[in-house]
């Protein structure tokens, strides 16, 4: 009698956590889906958003701003991006609670099928890349002129007019694959955005298997890491939604990375250096990678040899890209043109506006956050051999973020990617807060939240998150120097 009942309560006891697992994970597939369903019918409808009518397959007039009103729709999308945020962190709960990789492949799945249907949210930038290519087809030069200079032809629509009227500052190899989508699905802008959004789809696919390969090489758990990554609703609404060129560039990178630790240097900086070739910032990992290579020697001739040619190998495959795409290298002056956006996210420009408001010292205060980048960066690559090609590449990428002209949101996920394989505890809390907080930065029709606070308050609220997270990592990084070290059984 006494063996039954034990074996009685063993089953119950089994079985609690797998019914607790099961509703997690049903909880976050419906508030999930039902966020992303919601932003995808009327993410329009709130900040400045593109005309639907015209740009894309459907538009559901019920849900429109025009219908509802401004504050409710307001708030009923920042309620869908508090789902989306809420049905992420409950898929991390049933991940505590025994669930699989497959669980979260499915319900990234399952999120993303709405934001693949539906019209890119939080950012036009899709229909630049449109208006670029098709502006090419007319012969324009991109790094001359912007796409406006074609004039009043179909496959501008839906671009930004201050984009429209600039050189492009993307890397000519990324401008060509533009020219050809647009040569090949001629000027309709809604047939580009399908095809950029398949390839960032297969992008994130790729992000996916290597984010898995990187975690079993370093020891760490498959799923988390899938969580942190894959599933990640910045991820999902940039990615998949926004069709941001930055996947295109993070899935060589990270596959770059992964060569690297692989021992397979040459490899890993080609695949750097083709990730280059869609946004130029991806040169700094052939550095990182170069000197992981040389620093697994011992003698210093050994070191500099490889050091050079490694180097040089990932710098010889972007110069040949640059060189058959055919552009020239004039598009180097050209990089400067997304400092035209002077938004408070970043931290030099919310400076210079805070300094003086009716005439910010924004040239002298993004040189100075420019040098400083470059001396973190560099003593940073001093330590690749301490810790790492991932974690160095993630805090490169942080210091980009916190001394460049300007940030968006998507940005975010540059880092984040590599903060979420470094094994560190404190950089896997770094991820999830920025990713919830990440996700509420703009409207779905791209507006910038902050704006709404008014300027200068915006650009203060930015400095002092900065400062109390800098405050928090120093207090994290003193408390646990003090803790006493246990000796070893």
């Amino acid at each position: 009698m006494t063996g039954s009942t034990a074996a009685t309560r063993s089953a119950v006891g089994t079985g609690a956590p797998d019914r607790r697992r099961q509703w997690t994970l049903v909880a976050a597939a419906v508030t999930g889906t039902l966020a992303t369903t919601y932003l995808a019918l009327a993410g329009t409808g709130v900040g400045r958003h593109v005309a639907a009518r015209d740009l894309w397959f459907f538009q559901v007039e019920a849900v429109t701003r025009s219908e509802l009103g401004p504050r409710p729709a307001l708030v009923l999308c920042g309620l869908a991006l508090a789902l989306l945020a809420g049905a992420w962190l409950l898929l991390g709960r049933a991940l505590q609670l025994g669930a699989g990789s497959r669980a979260v492949a499915w319900l990234a799945v399952l999120w993303s099928v709405p934001l693949a249907v539906g019209i890119p949210l939080f950012s036009p930038d899709v229909y630049h890349y449109a208006a670029v290519g098709a502006s090419t087809q007319h012969g324009v030069d991109p790094y001359v002129d912007g796409p406006g200079a074609a004039g009043d032809i179909p496959g501008i629509r839906g671009g930004e007019e201050i984009w429209l009227d600039n050189p492009s500052p993307y890397s000519p190899p990324f401008v060509r694959l533009l020219d050809g989508l647009a040569g090949l699905f001629g000027e309709e802008p809604r047939a580009m955005v399908l095809a950029l959004r398949v390839l960032t789809v297969l992008a994130l696919v790729g992000i996916a298997l290597v984010v898995v390969r990187i975690a079993r090489l370093q020891g760490l758990d498959p799923t988390r890491s899938l969580w942190l990554t894959v599933a990640n609703p910045l991820v999902l609404l940039h990615a998949v939604s926004g069709s941001h060129n930055d996947a295109l560039m993070l899935v060589f990178v990270l596959a770059g990375v992964w060569a690297a630790l692989l021992r397979r240097p040459y490899l890993a900086a080609t695949l750097c250096a083709l990730g280059a070739g869609v946004k130029v910032m991806a040169l700094a990992v052939v550095v990182i990678v170069a000197i992981d290579a040389a620093w697994r020697h011992t003698e210093l001739r050994d070191r500099l040899r490889t050091l050079v040619q490694v180097g040089a190998t990932g710098l010889a495959v972007f110069v040949a890209a640059v060189t058959v795409s055919g552009y020239g290298w004039g598009w180097t002056g050209a990089l400067s043109v997304p400092g035209l956006a002077v938004e408070p996210l970043s931290p030099p420009s919310a400076l210079a506006v805070l300094i003086s408001r009716d005439d910010p010292p924004l040239d002298a205060v993004r040189a100075a956050a420019l040098a400083v980048g470059a001396l973190v960066s560099l003593w940073l690559f001093t330590r690749v051999p301490q810790w790492g090609v991932i974690r160095v590449t993630a805090w490169v990428f942080v210091v980009v973020l916190l001394t460049g002209s300007v940030v968006w949101p998507w940005y975010f996920l540059w880092p984040l990617l590599f903060l979420a394989l470094t094994g560190i505890r404190t950089d896997r809390v770094l991820v999830v807060v920025s990713s919830v907080a990440g996700t509420f930065l703009l409207l779905p029709g791209g507006d910038a939240t902050l704006r709404r606070f008014g300027r200068p308050l915006a650009d203060a609220i930015v400095l002092g998150v900065l400062l109390a997270v800098a405050a928090w990592a120093l207090w994290t990084r003193s408390r646990r120097s003090r803790e006493p070290v246990t000796a070893g059984p």
